[in-house]
């Protein structure tokens, strides 16, 4: 430590910071995420299907007048290098080599070098992490109005940027729980910051629960003990293997010396139990628990303060793993012809491929929103959307009707490699396998709602049948007999994630007129003699031909019933 530099002016490296995002950001090709963040940003909301608005506000900030990557990453990289001034303020503004430490351990940490330039709702997520936690320990020093007041702003910040923020308060806030239950301010901050979040629960309400329907029950998937094992080697990577030894030393030698630090402690523990809870209900991402870098970081960096004989050998693990990030940032920057193989994120050469076939047609994707928005960005701006089916996951894009500005026109339609339509040609978008056809007089059908004319019952039987009369209504006139038919399912959609459709023929129109109920089946149903027994739901969806059926047709989503013998 004695030989680093100790006159060092803390706005030196935070300017050196932002540079290197700065370059980065516009060097680094983007990721699908990237590009749907910056779709939000093009219609900004008190909220998102996926997440609250903090992404897309950021995004805004250079959409329209940097270019490229760097004007879509623009807010990120302000976001990234402000977190870091208040870290430097919760550390309590060190100087000499405690700032060259602590700019070490935050230059170590994978996930605030990764979202230091990647525009994702982690961005804003790590900066009120930081304000919330510099807030939060102002108030326990001082716990008045005003910093209640302050506290909960930082409260609102966090739940505007990912619902992941609820869970960072909760656990900071238990172990101080009876103290703060005491005091005002602490009152004023929830209450407060809970009325600065209305306009994002309202936007929730006006359009159903979008976020919280997918979230609390969209993503459970069969438990794999893969998952949990998955989920364990993810934080030994993301928080850096050459620092787990000095993190085990500072939960094992060194104590809380506060109210503060105990509230660090209680969310890093409870945090990351929670998200090992979360592996009985799937999959989890390795970004989920990257707010903890803010945490971890202060508790280190105060333990090796207090331990001066453990401050050289922090610093040659942060600078080797320091060095470890640098070398896979200039590899993500390099140009594709330096690369020994294929370089990263690197879409816009599909893109480029893709825009010359469809000329000025509009690209419609099936299943994926991804490269709906990759394509709209990296041609330019061509207009490109996606539509859902059962196979795939809702999106943001199922909110959006944007897209009936291509009903009855020619479009060129990229379907997945299971499409079953004659005269498709395949096509190679990176690591997708897409099949290609135009399709002369496109139909918007998933805005059309399909509701049964009574209730269906509780208990449907596979040996039995029942008469349904089945009711549409489109805010579009919808042909279903154009070049490219269009039938109605029947789909059954199981806990597990089993999916099984089959069609309801003949239909009673050939179409539906905009903005008026037709009958569009009566007749019999039939449930498939191979369809498993147990808990269900039923649902009704129009599907294009080749294709499985669309999803959310009718106003309920589903209908919950139990299938037997």
């Amino acid at each position: 430590m004695q030989a680093l530099p100790r006159d060092v002016r803390p706005l030196w490296l935070l300017t050196a910071w932002l540079l290197l995002n700065m370059l980065q950001a516009g060097l680094t090709p983007l990721d699908p995420d990237e590009t749907y963040y910056w779709m939000y940003a093009g219609d900004l909301d008190w909220g998102y299907f996926d997440h609250p608005p903090a992404v897309a506000l950021l995004v805004s900030l250079g959409r329209d007048w940097l270019p490229g990557a760097l004007g879509l990453r623009f807010g990120h990289v302000l976001a990234s290098t402000a977190a870091f001034a208040v870290v430097y303020e919760l550390a309590g503004r060190p100087r000499g080599g405690d700032l060259w430490l602590l700019a070490g351990l935050l230059f170590a940490q994978p996930m605030l070098q990764v979202y230091g330039f990647i525009a994702t709702p982690d961005g804003p997520l790590l900066l009120f992490t930081a304000l919330y936690l510099l807030a939060y320990r102002n108030f326990l020093d001082r716990p008045t109005l005003g910093q209640g007041a302050v506290w909960g702003l930082t409260m609102a910040g966090l739940m505007y940027s990912k619902y992941h923020g609820a869970v960072i308060i909760l656990f900071s806030v238990l172990p101080n729980l009876a103290f703060l239950l005491r005091r005002p301010g602490a009152w004023l901050a929830a209450l407060g910051g809970a009325a600065l979040f209305l306009p994002h629960l309202y936007w929730q309400y006006v359009h159903d629960y979008p976020s919280f329907r997918y979230h609390l029950s969209g993503r459970d998937d069969p438990y794999r003990f893969s998952f949990t094992v998955q989920y364990i080697a993810n934080q030994l990577l993301i928080f850096s293997p050459l620092l787990l030894y000095h993190y085990w030393l500072t939960f094992r030698r060194d104590h809380a010396r506060d109210a503060f630090e105990r509230a660090c402690r209680w969310l890093i523990a409870g945090f990351l139990l929670f998200f090992l809870y979360t592996t009985t209900k799937g999959r989890t991402e390795a970004q989920w628990t990257a707010a903890l870098a803010i945490p971890l970081v202060y508790l280190t960096f105060r333990f090796v303060q207090r331990f001066p004989n453990w401050q050289s050998g922090l610093w040659r693990m942060c600078v080797a793993t320091g060095l470890l990030l640098v070398v896979a940032r200039l590899l993500l920057m390099a140009p594709r012809a330096w690369l020994p193989f294929e370089k990263p994120f690197d879409h816009a050469p599909w893109v480029a491929e893709l825009s010359h076939r469809a000329g000025d047609m509009p690209v419609i994707f099936e299943d994926s929103y991804r490269l709906a928005s990759l394509y709209e960005f990296y041609s330019g701006g061509k207009p490109a959307w996606t539509f859902t089916d059962v196979a795939y996951r809702p999106n943001q894009y199922d909110l959006w009707q944007r897209d009936t500005s291509f009903q009855g026109d020619s479009v060129l339609i990229a379907g997945q490699k299971n499409w079953n339509w004659f005269g498709t040609i395949p096509f190679k978008a990176q690591k997708s396998d897409l099949l290609l056809r135009p399709v002369a007089d496109f139909q918007v059908a998933r805005l059309t709602q399909l509701q049964p004319a009574e209730p269906l019952p509780a208990q449907l039987a596979t040996t039995g049948s029942l008469d349904l009369e089945l009711y549409a209504a489109s805010p579009v006139a919808v042909d279903f007999e154009t070049d490219w038919p269009i039938r109605l399912f029947a789909i059954l959609m199981y806990p597990d994630g089993e999916r099984l459709y089959w069609p309801l023929e003949p239909l009673a129109a050939t179409g539906l007129p905009a903005g008026r109920e037709v009958l569009l089946y009566s007749g019999q149903m039939h449930l498939p003699p191979n369809a498993p027994t147990g808990s269900a739901q039923i649902a009704f969806g129009l599907a294009y031909r080749g294709m499985p059926p669309l999803r959310g047709q009718i106003p309920s989503h589903s209908i919950e019933l139990v299938v037997g013998k």
